[in-house]
């Protein structure tokens, strides 16, 4: 009897553990972890997406990519295993690849090719079944701010350095002319103390004659 009550003790304490460190795991809640904030730019591709927290295989599941802003919100479907098109948004058909291989260790991976200005905007993963989800925002920037990032930055730098390099050059300048100031007190002292010698040993003759 005392066996079995130390039993049950020690099978109370390991499921309290484990309610306290992953309570998710007893409750059966799930989240999905994904970046505030994606940055792309005019033309080129981005990845959007997000992990699901605890790790579940995704494969089984049905998935939703969303664009909150828009009426006609689905940016990607995947429905019994495979991608679904039908109720994909047209601004997005033919531009998003999701990964699979990436759903059996519970991520999202979406791509999305060509992407343009009109792709900015808060965007969500939604896994129904789990109720889990995560918004995040993209933000597409403009070709030629692209390019503009490219001279500005640069030059900026050559600038900073210039700028150090004039600093620097006034600081060394300015040591310079102390320690001319110095050498050049320096004979002058010299001179005026030999001078001082000269008087006080001429007064001195004179007192003595």
């Amino acid at each position: 009897m005392k066996t079995l009550t130390s039993l049950l003790d020690v099978m109370m304490k390991i499921l309290l553990t484990t309610f306290l460190l992953f309570p998710e795991t007893i409750l059966g809640e799930y989240g999905v972890v994904c970046p505030t904030l994606v940055e792309a730019v005019e033309g080129d591709a981005v990845t959007l997406g997000g992990s699901l927290s605890p790790p579940l295989n995704l494969t089984p599941y049905t998935l939703d990519l969303k664009r909150l802003d828009l009426h006609d919100d689905l940016v990607h479907v995947y429905r019994h295993g495979q991608d679904h098109f039908p109720p994909q948004s047209p601004h997005y058909r033919g531009r998003t690849t999701l990964i699979h291989e990436d759903l059996i260790g519970g991520t999202v991976t979406l791509h999305i090719s060509s992407v343009n200005l009109s792709d900015s905007g808060p965007y969500e993963v939604y896994v129904p079944d789990l109720k889990a989800r995560c918004e995040f925002y993209l933000t597409v920037d403009g070709e030629n701010r692209k390019t503009a990032r490219a001279v500005i930055l640069p030059s900026l730098l050559l600038l900073g350095t210039l700028l150090v390099l004039v600093l620097m050059r006034g600081k060394i300048k300015s040591c310079i002319e102390r320690l001319r100031g110095r050498k050049e007190q320096e004979p002058e002292n010299s001179l005026n103390l030999n001078l001082e010698a000269t008087e006080d040993l001429e007064r001195s003759v004179g007192n003595v004659v």
